[in-house]
Parts: C-alpha cells; structure tokens; sequence
C-alpha cells in the first residue's frame, strides 16, 4: 500500500488529501477498465516526462503517428495524446479528441485522461510543497475488465458519460466511462477543494473563504486554458 505520510510533508496537510492520495497510487498498480497495471504505470511516467514543445516546433498530427507499442509499453500515438493531457491541454479540441478516440477507442482514452488528471495534482502539491514526488509503484499481474457501465449516454461531452438519473456538476461525471478511476479522481478533488461543503455558500473550514477559493480555482483554470 502507497503510503503518503504526513511527516514527509515540510507543511501539514489534511489527512483526508493523504488519504485520497494514497487510494490513487494503490489504484495505479492494479489493472485498470482498459489498460494493464504495467500500462497504467508506464502512462503516468510518461506524463512526468511530458513537456511543452519548443516555440515553433510544429504539433505533431495524430494521423502520422503510429500504434506500435515501444519498449516502455506505450505507442507513440499514446505518448502524444498524454503529452497534450498533461501540458498542452489549450490545444485539445473537439476534432482533436475524436481523432484520439477513434485511434484509441472510448475506452483507452478516457482512461488515459483519468490517470493523467489524478497524479498531475499530487505531483503539483509535492512539487510546491519542496516534497520529493512518490515513486511509481510497481505494477501488478491481471487484465482490464473492460466493462462499459450501464446509464452511460451521448450528451454533449467528447465520450459518453453518466445520464440515466443523473444530478450534479458535470465535472464530477465526465470521466463516469471508467467509475473506479472516477470515484478516485473524486476523492481527491473533493478533499483538496471543499471537502464535505461544497453545497455551502459560505466556508469556514478552511483559511480562504469560499469566493477566495473559487478565484484561484477560476484563474487556475484561465492559466491553464482550460476549455471546461
């Protein structure tokens, strides 16, 4: 089991954001809804790797990439799509994202986005935080399930997600095509944003208020030009 403890942070952190941290890195190790453990791995080290491209360097085309897996596991048509996930998220557009699922399937794609958008934040704190970031765990035996959930549905997402008696902010449902992923994604947003008080207007549990939050939630999003 991952263990993010909390003397290993210079600054102290809600056990709760430790604990969903933790639920994300033992989830990594075992088989996803469509990649293997080994693969689920490897995409999380490549997205450590990602970089934005040189000023003028052209945006490699996904059409001209291939889909032989390289000795890390990986094409470099996934290599690309995770790059782009991770730090060039701006250049995502509708187009691009139906060329992507249609190279990769609904499936790997949107698992591909849940593994990029878990451990990006936990890096980003310990990076912040002058904590080292944790090692990738090593991955376990077993093959994906690949089970498409019930109620999913076409509703103007890129993907099908959750729509059969369905309530609640979209975000919480986009990446419902893979839920265990979800539900981990979940938790950490949860226990980094608000906790148990989201439906509050007024927030008195944490230093900021909560307009205060939402303007660096806002401008965070701005920076990273974020379509949502």
């Amino acid at each position: 089991m991952a263990e993010f403890a909390a003397d290993t942070f210079p600054r102290p952190v809600d056990v709760s954001i430790l604990s969903a941290f933790e639920a994300v890195w033992d989830g990594l190790a075992v088989a996803g809804t469509w990649w293997t453990a080994t693969e689920r791995v490897a995409i999380v080290a490549a997205t450590r790797r990602s970089r934005r491209l040189p000023l003028g360097e052209a945006v490699p085309g996904l059409a001209g990439l291939s889909d032989a897996v390289g000795s890390d596991g990986l094409s470099p048509l996934t290599h690309e799509v995770v790059r782009r996930l991770a730090v060039d998220a701006g250049r995502i557009t509708r187009d691009w994202a139906s060329a992507a699922i249609e190279r990769m399937g609904q499936g790997h794609y949107v698992e591909t986005v849940a593994l990029v958008v878990q451990t990006v934040p936990i890096d980003l704190l310990c990076d912040l935080l002058g904590r080292p970031r944790q090692d990738l765990p090593v991955p376990g035996t077993g093959e994906p399930s690949r089970v498409v959930p019930d109620g999913l549905g076409q509703e103007g997402a890129f993907v099908p997600w959750a729509v059969d008696g369905w309530f609640g902010p979209n975000v919480a449902r986009a990446l419902s095509f893979v839920p265990e992923d979800n539900s981990r994604r979940m938790a950490v947003v949860t226990s980094m944003y608000s906790g148990r008080h989201f439906e509050e207007m007024v927030w008195r549990h944490r230093a900021l208020s909560r307009p205060q939050v939402e303007l660096v939630a806002a401008r965070t999003s701005a920076v990273n030009e974020c379509f949502y």
